[in-house]
């Protein structure tokens, strides 16, 4: 039998682990999944996605529910949005992501259906797509037009928290309106052993050059794939990151670049943000993109 709480009794917060979701696009469609939800009494569709596991990033955890609920593999993963669904009770955070989708290589979980976008407003209108993440996903999808332009750049760190976060936030900064833009991930980011979705070391160092940090995201782990890419790589620091790019990635190790800006442990933050400042700076103007303010 199930109780019901009068929302002046209920002071509960849900400790959440987090969620990643996919719009995955394939010739102007989207391909959606339909599930019958305990809470609703009819089908809806949504976006493919699910909760994050303990070792598992926001994106880690949106590429393999798409592969486990639909049976498809992914392109290169673009980060959306990242929203909170529900402020009033839960701290849970959801990444939304958006890639083309590519082969399918086994039997997926659920049902899943290829639509157009007459078809995805269809079904809005028919109140047949409910959740917040398919109906934010799907209302950028139907109003935007989203870029599958692979970044000129990708900055690594170790935790995707600090260094490499910065450099992506202001080179994108420099590069706006251009045919250019940074990604960054971290070669460790799935041990999670950071608090929020961005060091408060870069917070501050923005703030202290007028920048804001525009759409925030959770760090984003590196995987082969990423190397594959033909995306140019930067890793922030060698003696800290070759190490670990020659254990995991050994045939990657000579075929990226490598910086010499220390972590926090080693470097305080006052010496090493402008340090990176400068290194982007010549970054840019090496690719002919713009002049830094």
């Amino acid at each position: 039998m199930k109780e019901k709480i009068a929302r002046k009794d209920f002071k509960a917060i849900i400790d959440h682990p987090g969620s990643g979701s996919i719009l995955g696009i394939k010739d102007d469609k989207v391909l959606l999944v339909s599930i019958q939800r305990e809470a609703i009494p009819f089908e809806t569709f949504e976006i493919p996605g699910g909760v994050c596991e303990p070792h598992e990033t926001h994106e880690q955890a949106a590429r393999r529910e798409f592969l486990e609920e639909t049976g498809h593999e992914l392109g290169y993963t673009f980060h959306l949005r990242t929203i909170r669904p529900s402020v009033g009770y839960s701290n849970e955070m959801i990444s939304v992501f958006y890639a083309k989708v590519s082969e399918k290589v086994s039997d997926g979980e659920l049902p899943a259906e290829w639509f157009t976008k007459d078809e995805v407003s269809a079904l809005i209108e028919g109140g047949k797509v409910l959740d917040s993440q398919s109906l934010a996903a799907l209302g950028f999808w139907l109003t935007t037009e989203l870029s599958f332009e692979l970044p000129s750049v990708m900055f690594i760190c170790t935790g995707n928290y600090y260094r490499s976060r910065y450099c992506e936030i202001y080179f994108n900064h420099l590069t706006k309106g251009k045919a250019a833009s940074a990604d960054s991930k971290g070669l460790l980011a799935f041990r999670k052993i950071n608090e929020g979705m961005i060091s408060p070391h870069t917070l501050k160092y923005l703030n202290e050059i007028d920048l804001t940090t525009g759409k925030l995201k959770f760090p984003e782990q590196m995987e082969a794939g990423h190397f594959q890419s033909g995306v140019r790589i930067i890793a922030m620091d060698e003696v800290e990151h070759r190490p670990m790019i020659q254990r995991d990635f050994p045939e990657f190790e000579d075929k990226i670049e490598y910086w010499k800006v220390h972590d926090i442990d080693f470097t305080d933050a006052s010496e090493a943000m402008p340090a990176l400042k400068m290194k982007v700076e010549e970054l840019v103007r090496e690719l002919g993109l713009t002049e830094p303010e």
